[in-house]
This record gives structure tokens, C-alpha cells and sequence, in this order.
């Protein structure tokens, strides 16, 4: 039976990496850093839906990742590491499992736990990130200040590209019933793949053409899918190297989405 039907709440808490206090950050993205992206197959899950809505959900998120050539886990047998849930209050949801069980967000920096756990928005997301070398080495996070993490690999001195990369290893998408109702199957579906496999980095760029980040922002009308600029995102996230800093790939991004897009 596929996977779609999830209520496990340790499932849905996952941590982000804080950032250095030195690093260069524009957009809550650090510019050095690469962008954190998904390296092995998806599996999306739903909750708080019906049976036939949760399919229709995941299908729709498996043919957003196969359009983008991103692997999909089996459904029958995978562990769900995309998971979009409909609650009654997210809000309530996310805090109470902070006091229970505070250790899950332990990594988020400030912007990342108000944004999570203070705002009224009516959706809220995270994803949990690893540090990787550019071969897929786990780096261990720092013990200390003093005790910085150290791991020893073979690679040309580059000014280019980054000696790591960050790997989405899981993603958790809440959304409030109340603001789910009049939005679309494919709407709900289209902004769980944003969110999941882009984080909060599409933020960092224009949003001319207009976002499906837009859902549940109640500034009008919203798009009735991912638009022609987030799929010009998500092509040049999961189209370039994992390890180039993100200010390259933004820029990138940026760049192709002036030259394709017309101005609203």
C-alpha cells in the first residue's frame, strides 16, 4: 500500500543547519554555502486528507520530480522523506512538539524558528539538512566552538565551487485546514514541491512572473500551479553542480528568469 497516509509526529520534525555568524547571508541564504537540494529518491506522504486527495497529492508531487528527472523512491515499500500535512493548527502542532521534544529543532538559527514556530501564517515549512562533502561524505556538526568538524578528502584548491554540499534529507510541509479550504489539489501539491525540495531559497530572488509561494500569502489571486519562473528555479537548483555556492546559482537563476519571463 502506498505511503500517502502518515501521522507520525517525530516523522514531521526536522531540523535545519544554523548558519556560521560570519557567513553572508541575502535572502536567509548564505551566499558561499550551496543551496540545499535532494540527492536521493523522493518519497512524498500525506496526512490530514482523505485517501483519494492524499494520492492525487502525491502523484502529483512524483510527477513534478520526474519532470525535473529527480528519482522516486517505490511507493509500496519507501519511507516518506517529503511529508505534507493538513492540520488544525499548525501553530499548536509545531510548538507543542518543540516542548516535548525540543531536541528535533535544535539546529534552527533565529530567522528560521520564528518564521517556524512564532508567525501566523496559515503554512509553515522546514527542511532537514546534512553537510556533505562534494562525494557524499557526511560532515559531522561541530562539538564546540573550539572543536570545529574536520574530515580529510582529495580535491583541487577551487575558487569556483564549494569542497561540500548540503543535502535535503527530509522536508515537512503543515498546512491549516482553514487556508486549505478553496485551494486545489494540485495548488497544495505544487507548493508542498517547492517547499520541500527548494526550502526557503526561492525566496532569495525575484518573483517576477509570480510564485506558487504565493499560495497562502491571501494577496489575491493565486497561481493555479508552479509558474514558468519557479520551474526555471527548480531546473537550475537540480540542473548544476551540487556544490556551487548558492550566490552563483541564484544569480543564474535570476538571470534566466529575466531572460525568459515576461514582466507581469
Amino acid at each position: 500500500m502506498p505511503h500517502c497516509l502518515l501521522a507520525a509526529a517525530a516523522a514531521l520534525a526536522v531540523a535545519l543547519a544554523a548558519p556560521p555568524a560570519s557567513a553572508q547571508v541575502f535572502g536567509g541564504v548564505q551566499r558561499e554555502q550551496p543551496l540545499p537540494r535532494f540527492q536521493e529518491p523522493l518519497c512524498p506522504g500525506v496526512a490530514g486528507l482523505k485517501r483519494e486527495a492524499a494520492e492525487m497529492v502525491v502523484g502529483r508531487i512524483r510527477e513534478n520530480a520526474g519532470t525535473l528527472g529527480l528519482p522516486a523512491a517505490d511507493p509500496a515499500t519507501c519511507r516518506a522523506n517529503i511529508l505534507v500535512a493538513v492540520l488544525a493548527n499548525g501553530k499548536a502542532y509545531v510548538n507543542d512538539l518543540r516542548d516535548r521534544r525540543p531536541y528535533v529543532f535544535e539546529a534552527l538559527d533565529k530567522r528560521q524558528r520564528e518564521t517556524l514556530f512564532e508567525t501566523d501564517a496559515p503554512a509553515r515549512s522546514w527542511v532537514r539538512v546534512v553537510t556533505r562533502t562534494r562525494d557524499g561524505m557526511v560532515i559531522e556538526r561541530p562539538e564546540g566552538l573550539d572543536i570545529p568538524p574536520r574530515i580529510s578528502m582529495a580535491m583541487a584548491h577551487s575558487k569556483i565551487y564549494s569542497a561540500v554540499r548540503r543535502d535535503i534529507i527530509s522536508a515537512g510541509v503543515l498546512v491549516d485546514a482553514a487556508a486549505a479550504t478553496g485551494v486545489s489539489l494540485v495548488q497544495l501539491a505544487d507548493y508542498a514541491t517547492m517547499r520541500a525540495l527548494a526550502g526557503d531559497s526561492r525566496e532569495a530572488i525575484s518573483q517576477r512572473g509570480g510564485s506558487i509561494l504565493a499560495l497562502f500569502d491571501g494577496g489575491g489571486a493565486a497561481p493555479a500551479e508552479l509558474t514558468e519562473s519557479d520551474w526555471i528555479f527548480l531546473r537550475t537548483l537540480y540542473g548544476t553542480l551540487a556544490n556551487n555556492p548558492a550566490a552563483v546559482t541564484l544569480a543564474t537563476a535570476q538571470r534566466r528568469i529575466d531572460e525568459q519571463v515576461l514582466p507581469e
